[in-house]
C-alpha cells in the first residue's frame, strides 16, 4: 500500500528530487511498463494534480513514459554498467549543483564584503550593525 495521500503538505526541493529519482527509476525499466500518475501519487503521497504543477516533475514523467514506449527499453534488472552510468550521472549532476552553490556562495560574500566597505567608508561600524535586535525595537 503507499503512502496517505497529504492535502497540506508543500513539495520541498528534497521530495522533488526523491520523485525525480523514483521517475528516473521508472525511467530505467526498473519497475516496469506501468508507469501512471496513479503508481507515482501513491510513491510519493501527493496528488496528481500536485505534482504535474512542477515542471521538473511533469518533465520528468513524460520523459519516462516516451522511455517506456521504446521498444528497445532497458529490462528491468540493471547491468552493472547500467548502474555505473547512472551513479556517474548522479555524481555529475551533484558537482554540477555544489559549483552552482559555490558560485551563489561566492556572490554573496562579494555583496556582504561590499556592504562592508561601504559601511565603513560612512563611518559606520559593521558589529554594531550586526548586533541584535532589543525587544522594544524588535516590535
Amino acid at each position: 500500500m503507499g503512502k496517505s495521500i497529504r492535502a497540506n503538505a508543500k513539495l520541498d526541493d528534497r521530495k522533488v528530487a526523491s520523485i525525480l529519482a523514483e521517475l528516473q527509476r521508472w525511467g530505467n525499466g526498473e519497475f516496469g511498463r506501468g508507469l501512471t500518475w496513479r503508481s507515482i501519487e501513491e510513491c510519493s503521497g501527493y496528488t496528481r494534480q500536485a505534482l504535474s504543477r512542477h515542471p521538473p516533475i511533469l518533465q520528468a514523467y513524460q520523459t519516462a513514459k516516451r522511455a517506456l514506449d521504446k521498444p528497445k527499453r532497458r529490462s528491468r534488472t540493471k547491468s552493472a554498467s547500467d548502474e555505473i552510468l547512472y551513479l556517474d550521472q548522479t555524481v555529475r549532476s551533484l558537482r554540477e549543483q555544489l559549483s552552482h552553490y559555490q558560485a551563489a556562495e561566492r556572490s554573496w560574500i562579494e555583496r556582504w564584503q561590499r556592504i562592508a566597505y561601504q559601511c565603513s567608508r560612512r563611518g559606520l561600524n559593521i558589529e554594531e550593525l550586526d548586533s541584535p535586535i532589543d525587544e522594544q525595537r524588535r516590535r
